[in-house]
């Protein structure tokens, strides 16, 4: 193959002539110049590219389409015993649209390192566990709305902050077994009956 011409037609050298050639719906992958393609003549109007049989260049591809792309393995395409599609590559895997869905009944993340951006991010979970050794999140703002919180520390819990309150429409109960409680300035306690000791 010669060159790439306007409007997917691709220049082959054929027999000494050069023929301006259409790529075949089933030549998947592009055609690049110094390719050495399969042409047909069955079409006297225009010839087609029907494989590429051997890349002298870079050995990059290049599969290209027009209109939709679908990838099936279904209970009549046996692969290695199963029903399975695997994409693997040596170095990076990228992808790229403008939307991206995964539906399936399970799904495993393995990966050494991971970085995750995203600008907005809304999520349904019925159970939802994190099992690690530390947790780190700094923020500007935490919202919690729940019918019941727990919280077990085994060692220290510390809390720092320029204000602090605490409402509760019932009871408020702390204990220990010291408690310390000190103000700089002002110390106050007010009710309608306060019992010590």
């Amino acid at each position: 193959m010669l060159t790439i011409l306007h409007e997917g037609l691709v220049l082959v050298e054929c027999d000494g002539a050069r023929l301006p050639c259409r790529r075949a719906f089933s030549c998947l992958i592009a055609p690049e110049p110094g390719d050495r393609v399969l042409v047909s003549h069955a079409d006297p109007e225009r010839g087609y590219v029907l494989a590429i049989l051997e890349r002298f260049a870079t050995g990059d591809a290049h599969i290209c389409i027009d209109g939709e792309l679908l990838l099936e393995s279904t209970h009549g395409i046996q692969i290695r015993g199963a029903q399975r599609v695997h994409l693997h590559g040596e170095g990076e895997l990228q992808l790229h649209g403008g939307v991206l869905q995964l539906a399936a009944n399970e799904a495993e993340l393995i990966a050494d390192k991971s970085s995750f951006h995203c600008g907005e991010l809304q999520g349904r979970f019925g159970v939802l566990r994190l099992i690690g050794e530390t947790l780190e999140s700094v923020v500007e703002r935490v919202v919690q709305i729940s019918k019941a919180s727990f919280r077990t520390i085994e060692a220290v819990d510390h809390l720092r902050a320029a204000h602090i309150d605490y409402a509760a429409d019932e009871s408020v109960r702390l204990h220990g077994k010291h408690a310390l409680l000190s103000a700089e300035r002002l110390s106050k306690i007010d009710a309608q009956q306060i019992h010590l000791g």
